[in-house]
């Protein structure tokens, strides 16, 4: 489809109705935006058609055209969905409604932090006049962290939680419609690995010299005193985050530091435990997060990874109409 012809060019009735349909014989009043053929928003190069109840003119449909309708469905549980690469050849650029819905019973996951379970996709990939509508009936889940190595009991190697990923991340202004008992939750941050255990040794004390043998005394070299010991363990690892697909638990130091446990990814997503250390002092890992919480430190070692957001905006506006649990930041 193309445009209507732009002012100060003729257009006639039957030129709106070749554009946006209609039966004949064909009446202005059949063209209201928001009725039977023109879709509310409609643009001409005067602003907005007007709605049932203004005055309507043939006028008004300089440089106007038909919007183009994009329904998607996302039936099956997916990873990593894009809406930019699933739109399909139909698109045209500011004049396109997409609307994408995932229905009751599926589950979006990701497989990577840095990449959100359903994104828009670039800015670029639509123009000022495109809208786009998430309607989640299911579970829009991000990834968990990984949990952080422990430190080994040389003193290196601890590490910190992973940062978590996002649910939904739009680079365009976005509508998300969230259904009763639907669910946009963002990941747990994964935990901080522990910092190493110790056991002090007691010393022990020594033995001045002595003399033996009566008149032909002989002297016995005394025995030095042995000082406190410390010995070191590794410890434990933190926790993964929670999510769709979840964060691994990290390693234990070496040595005798135990991993992390993997976090949840069904439902209620909760963060793996953080793993043990050894020794009269034993820092355990940080625990991963729960859906949208951050991760725990590691006692004596890493920092914990930060909590997924249920929807990074990126500056974008955003409504969200919700009848479910949203779980994290959406700004």
């Amino acid at each position: 489809m193309s445009a209507l012809p732009s002012a100060p060019n003729s257009l006639s009735i039957n030129q709106i109705a070749q554009e946006f349909g209609g039966d004949t014989p064909h009446a202005i009043s059949e063209y209201y935006a928001g009725g039977d053929n023109v879709p509310a928003g409609t643009q001409g190069e005067g602003g907005g058609i007007p709605s049932s109840g203004s005055a309507i003119s043939i006028g008004d449909f300089f440089g106007s055209r038909q919007r183009v309708t994009i329904n998607l469905t996302i039936s099956s549980n997916v990873n990593n969905y894009q809406i930019s690469q699933q739109r399909g050849g139909s698109y045209e650029a500011g004049f396109t409604d997409i609307t994408v819905t995932n229905n009751s019973g599926i589950v979006v996951g990701s497989t990577a932090v840095g990449t959100a379970s359903l994104a828009t996709g670039a800015a670029p990939n639509y123009a000022s006049g495109d809208t786009i509508k998430i309607v989640n009936n299911g579970s829009i889940v991000g990834k968990g962290g990984n949990g952080g190595a422990g430190m080994a009991n040389d003193g290196t190697g601890v590490a910190a939680g992973q940062a978590a990923g996002d649910a939904i991340d739009i680079a365009f202004p976005t509508t998300v419609q969230n259904a009763s008992g639907a669910k946009i939750e963002g990941a747990g941050g994964g935990g901080g690995g522990g910092g190493r255990g110790s056991t002090v040794q007691p010393g022990q004390p020594g033995n001045p010299p002595s003399q033996t043998g009566g008149k032909s005394q002989s002297q016995q070299p005394g025995q030095p005193s042995n000082p406190p010991a410390t010995q070191f363990f590794g410890g434990g690892g933190g926790g993964g985050g929670s999510g769709r697909g979840s964060g691994s638990g990290g390693a234990g130091g070496s040595s005798q530091g135990q991993a992390g446990q993997i976090g949840q990814d069904t439902s209620p997503f909760s963060g793996g435990a953080g793993g043990d250390s050894t020794g009269q002092t034993n820092p355990n890992g940080g625990a991963g997060g729960g859906s949208g919480q951050a991760g725990q430190a590691g006692q004596q070692g890493g920092g914990a990874g930060a909590a997924g957001k249920a929807v990074e905006p990126n500056g974008n506006q955003l409504t969200i109409q919700n009848s479910g649990q949203v779980v994290g930041s959406t700004s």
